[in-house]
């Protein structure tokens, strides 16, 4: 095909067209014509030939007739005169017959020679053309198979009767001893029935797909081939013919990455369990500090100067603050190590659970929250529910100030997923910020006004991932929010093993050491 734009060239028409005007064929022309030419001038001169001894004979009779007709004169026999006269007029009329035929048949056979040559000189152009395509094609062909990287061969009867010189170089043999082996000499032992079986099968005609061999190189060393094969006929006999590739750069570098993805695993799990352990351990430290603060604070009251109750108030609140930012940090590292099986959860159910935990801030807030049609989706109870409370949440904390929050929870089918979405009609969030949200202890307010640790929507976000989905937020300043998250529809086999995996989770978190 052409590389150029537009439609391709056709191979055929432009090969016929360059070898028609090659030296070669036109030497062949020429001395096509020279041998017609010769053939033109022998059929002319059979002709004249003819013609002249018929012509011969006619001036022979017409002489002894003109004898004849003088002896008539002299004798003065009018009968015999008129008789010579007729006779000598049928000779004449014959002799011009004779050169109308002999002209006639000239033509024709002149006709005939030069459109028989010139139907044979283009068949023989034809069949030279095509023969002259074939080598060129030829040509083409194993140049190709030389140039190309990618081993190419022929199998029949469990031989191999072509490879290119690629194949041959993979295996470390020259492309002559290559075309003395089978098929399972070149590779393993352990896989050489299972490769005679699968040529066969090829050859029997069934659709060949790509498949792994360990081929066996010359010098005992292996390597992973990646081949592909399938039937043809060639020369009317079934043959197998198929392509080699090398891929033992790509499997190592596979078990390369492999490696550094488990390593990469081990070091999340256990920065995990670091932060667990750190924030498990952390909790009674902090809860002691801010109680004795609180203890200080209610008995020496009377003792301390305002600085000094001042400075203790810091510290309460401190405290508290670090002891809830522990707290969710927990939760947060929770997720992973401490979930739950998966099971078939009704998530109407989890958002009455998140509401019943909310219900202080419902009530102050009087918040109006309405629930769609809820699917049931496999995932895990607790952490779905904590995923509710803490959007419905931070919906009810950034709500317009001097306003009732309205709230909305809703869901519908997607593909495979099921598409949850929480609405709010609260302050709304700036677009740079709508994927800062989720990362850990990223908080866009300071200060008292909207008090938290920046742990909430990371826990969200975290909660989803374990659930294979994904969760953003939709938002305008000043016109509310709307959370959107998928989670797998039941039944699916992408749910399935989601809820095979997250068992395994389970179980190594368990298996883990505890705090």
């Amino acid at each position: 095909m052409s590389d150029q734009g537009g439609k391709p060239q056709d191979h055929a028409s432009s090969t016929q067209s360059d070898f028609a005007m090659g030296p070669e064929f036109m030497d062949l022309s020429a001395a096509f014509w020279r041998r017609v030419a010769l053939i033109f001038f022998t059929w002319t001169l059979l002709i004249s030939l003819s013609m002249g001894a018929a012509l011969n004979g006619d001036s022979r009779q017409s002489q002894r007739l003109s004898m004849v007709a003088a002896s008539a004169a002299a004798s003065g026999d009018r009968h015999l005169q008129d008789q010579v006269a007729t006779w000598q007029g049928e000779i004449t009329r014959s002799s011009m017959s004779i050169v109308t035929l002999h002209g006639v048949c000239w033509l024709l056979g002149g006709g005939m020679i030069l459109w028989l040559g010139r139907r044979m000189n283009s068949q023989t152009l034809k069949q030279r053309l095509a023969e002259a395509i074939q080598r060129e094609n030829e040509v083409e062909f194993r140049t190709t198979m030389e140039a190309t990287t990618v081993g190419v061969f022929r199998i029949k009867n469990m031989k191999f009767d072509f490879v290119n010189p690629a194949m041959a170089a993979m295996y470390g043999y020259t492309v002559e001893e290559f075309l003395t082996l089978a098929a399972t000499d070149v590779v393993i032992p352990e896989e050489r029935d299972w490769i005679a079986d699968n040529t066969k099968r090829r050859a029997s005609g069934e659709p060949g797909h790509p498949y792994q061999v360990t081929s066996l190189r010359k010098d005992g060393t292996t390597f992973n081939g990646l081949v592909w094969s399938n039937r043809i006929f060639y020369r009317g006999k079934p043959s197998t013919v198929g392509s080699m590739l090398d891929i033992s750069d790509r499997i190592h570098a596979e078990q390369d990455m492999r490696r550094m993805v488990d390593a990469l695993a081990a070091s999340n799990m256990e920065l995990e369990r670091f932060a667990y352990v750190a924030s498990h351990d952390l909790q009674e430290p902090l809860r002691s500090i801010t109680s004795f603060s609180q203890l200080l604070e209610r008995r020496a009251a009377d003792k301390l100067d305002d600085e000094a109750k001042e400075y203790l108030h810091y510290i309460i609140i401190g405290g508290k603050r670090m002891y809830s930012l522990v707290n969710d940090l927990l939760t947060f590292s929770r997720v992973s190590r401490k979930g739950s099986p998966f099971s078939l959860v009704q998530t109407s159910e989890t958002v009455d659970l998140a509401q019943q935990n909310l219900r202080e801030s419902i009530h102050e807030s009087e918040a109006q929250i309405t629930l769609g049609d809820l699917p049931a989706v496999f995932g895990d109870a607790m952490q779905l529910a904590q995923l509710f409370q803490n959007l419905i949440g931070n919906a009810i904390k950034f709500r317009q100030p001097g306003t009732i929050p309205h709230i909305a929870v809703q869901a519908r089918r997607q593909g495979e997923d099921y598409l949850f979405s929480v609405t709010d009609d609260g302050i709304g969030i700036p677009p740079e910020y709508q994927e800062q949200i989720f990362a850990l202890f990223r908080r866009l307010h300071k200060g008292e006004a909207y008090p938290g640790t920046g742990v909430g929507l990371a826990i969200c976000k975290r909660v989803i991932e374990r659930h294979d989905g994904r969760i953003w937020v939709e938002s305008s300043p000043g016109h509310g929010s709307t959370f959107l998250f998928t989670l797998p529809a039941p039944g699916t086999e992408r749910a399935q093993a989601l809820a095979a995996r997250a068992e395994e989770t389970v179980k190594a978190g368990q298996a883990a050491p505890s705090a």
